[in-house]
């Protein structure tokens, strides 16, 4: 996507909860290593992947929590079990096809 210069974004960061993603054991795993929820580990794992992450909450309890991801990092064995978890398709529609990308010129 660099190549196109296209900053990618994730509107959809935690896929709308498929496939219970909240509880997944890894993330679960990681989460707990650094003292943070699964959601703050995949919000963190999408920032040091250089991704625009867009949410969206109106509790002000998580809406805290989405912000507090700026005192840790995922260390390279948090971020390749991370990369193991990919499944190889999106469970919603996928915007990363450069393709798409191309399409827009």
């Amino acid at each position: 996507m660099e190549k196109e210069a296209v900053q990618p974004e994730a509107w959809a960061p935690f896929a709308e909860g498929a496939d219970h993603i909240f509880t997944n054991p890894v993330l679960a795993e990681i989460a707990n290593k650094h003292g943070k929820t699964t959601a703050q580990v995949m919000i963190r794992w999408f920032l040091q992947r250089n991704y625009v992450v867009i949410l969206k909450s109106v509790h002000k309890k998580r809406l805290a929590e989405n912000f507090n991801v700026f005192d840790f990092k995922l260390d390279a064995e948090d971020m390749g079990k991370i990369k193991i978890l990919d499944q190889g398709h999106s469970v919603l529609e996928d915007e990363m096809d450069p393709e798409i990308a191309e399409s827009f010129r």
